[in-house]
């Protein structure tokens, strides 16, 4: 077992010595990792995207005639789902998640899209 997988045993709180379970605590290490590192990818790819076509930005905030007014919307959208009893929730899943990934999208382009497209453009 390597050090990193012994670290990673000790940060999760398992100080045993059995194989078994270092072995499935690796296999979570190596997965988790890689798990994280497509999503981040595929983050990376909307985003660029993004800044590469000007109109996909206008056509994700529609109707909102600003970044911050969807922003604001998606946080509404967010607040009235919290306050959804359960079982709604559940038929919501999907609609909160697209919410979620549209305000990660948004605030990156809000922070970085402008300066990047005046970059390209120069």
């Amino acid at each position: 077992m390597t050090s990193h997988a012994s670290q990673f045993a000790r940060a999760c709180g398992y100080a045993g010595t059995s194989p078994a379970m270092r072995e499935a605590l690796e296999v979570i290490r190596r997965h988790g990792i890689a798990e994280a590192r497509k999503a981040h990818f595929a983050r990376k790819q909307v985003t660029d995207a993004l800044t590469a076509d000007p109109g996909l930005i206008a056509a994700m905030i529609h109707p909102a005639q600003s970044l911050d007014e969807a922003l604001d919307d998606i946080a509404a959208f967010i607040i009235r789902y919290r306050n959804m009893p359960t079982w709604r929730r559940h038929n919501h899943a999907a609609a909160i998640a697209k919410a979620k990934a549209n305000r990660l999208y948004l605030r990156f382009v809000r922070r970085f899209a402008i300066k990047i497209m005046a970059r390209a453009a120069a």
